[in-house]
């Protein structure tokens, strides 16, 4: 295939993405390398009250607009030959989304897919593995702001994966009302959280050997990555394949779980959109650590919008061979 620039948008319940890239295919290993053009994430909070109404809110729907229209113009200073638009759980959730999907159309001329949490966490696990040394056997996690993605991989090909309703932005809307959070919601949400997980971790252990190895992703876990090593600003270089150990999570869950949020910010003063949802996200690494017994884990930078990427070059190389 020609070198195409394209385009990847991933429209989470915490944070729209955009990647505008070159990618590069060595098709004997279906391997996958990314040429960066422009990178771009803004914090939107499109899943902002949707355990509340189960809609999704008017201001939120605004920003969320506002946030697209602004990508729309930065792809259009680029030659991007195709735009790929995904979105995930808040949208998969949401009773109002058509109208959103439309307004979306209209006012940016993005047409939107909604995927399923199973095609979410496969698309993102592809994504995880550029730059990596691909291991044999992994068990891969995607903590977003309206769910978790889980998935198993064996020789680069899923063997089970599952979407759990454990986002951050959904945890920290139900337990973290209070500045510092209650001891009581903070019980209740590991309660929470460890149901979930136990629901199905059953299967997921069936399918584990030694070699089984844990790798990461989404903001959560690399803000993690970014605390852990005591950077004052996030530098993908030191988080992507950065070894994250479950006693540093412990450690951190510590120290910022009952504080306010204003000293939580001295832990976090690169990021201030997290301080609500940087507890929840930490335990829930915690929690799939210490139940899938994870003494350390691999950090991936890359993700969802990497593999929607990859998709789409996949997509338009297969035209271009039927032509």
């Amino acid at each position: 295939m020609k070198n195409r620039t394209l385009a990847s948008i991933d429209i989470g319940t915490n944070t729209f993405r955009l990647l505008i890239a070159e990618i590069h295919s060595q098709d004997t290993l279906n391997n996958y390398s990314i040429k960066e053009i422009c990178s771009e994430r803004i914090v939107t909070r499109i899943g902002e009250g949707l355990q509340e109404t189960g809609a999704l809110r008017r201001t939120a729907m605004e920003r969320s607009i506002e946030t697209l229209q602004k990508f729309r113009n930065i792809i259009s200073r680029h030659n991007v030959y195709r735009t790929s638009t995904v979105a995930t759980s808040a949208l998969r959730d949401a009773k109002n989304s058509s109208y959103f999907l439309q307004e979306v159309k209209d006012k940016t001329g993005f047409e939107i897919e909604i995927i399923s949490g199973e095609k979410e966490a496969e698309i993102t696990a592809s994504g995880m593995l550029i730059d990596m040394v691909k291991p044999q056997n992994a068990f891969m996690i995607d903590i977003g702001g309206g769910s978790t993605e889980l998935i198993v991989i064996r020789n680069s090909q899923p063997l089970i994966k599952q979407s759990l309703h454990l986002g951050v932005v959904y945890l920290a809307g139900t337990y973290m009302k209070h500045d510092p959070p209650l001891e009581e919601d903070l019980n209740r949400m590991n309660d929470e959280i460890t149901r979930q997980i136990a629901s199905c971790a059953a299967s997921f252990k069936e399918v584990f050997s030694e070699e089984t190895v844990l790798i990461g992703t989404a903001g959560s876990v690399t803000t993690l990555a970014t605390v852990a090593q005591n950077l004052s600003s996030f530098d993908h270089k030191r988080i992507h394949n950065y070894k994250l150990s479950l006693e540093k999570i412990k450690s951190i869950f510590s120290d910022i779980a009952t504080i306010p949020s204003q000293e939580r910010a001295d832990y976090i003063p690169f990021e201030p959109e997290r301080l609500d949802i940087i507890v929840p996200g930490t335990l829930i690494l915690l929690k799939l650590m210490e139940m899938f017994a994870f003494d350390e884990m691999t950090v991936s930078n890359y993700g969802l919008r990497e593999g929607i990427l990859i998709n789409l070059y996949k997509s338009v190389a297969g035209e271009e061979r039927r032509e």
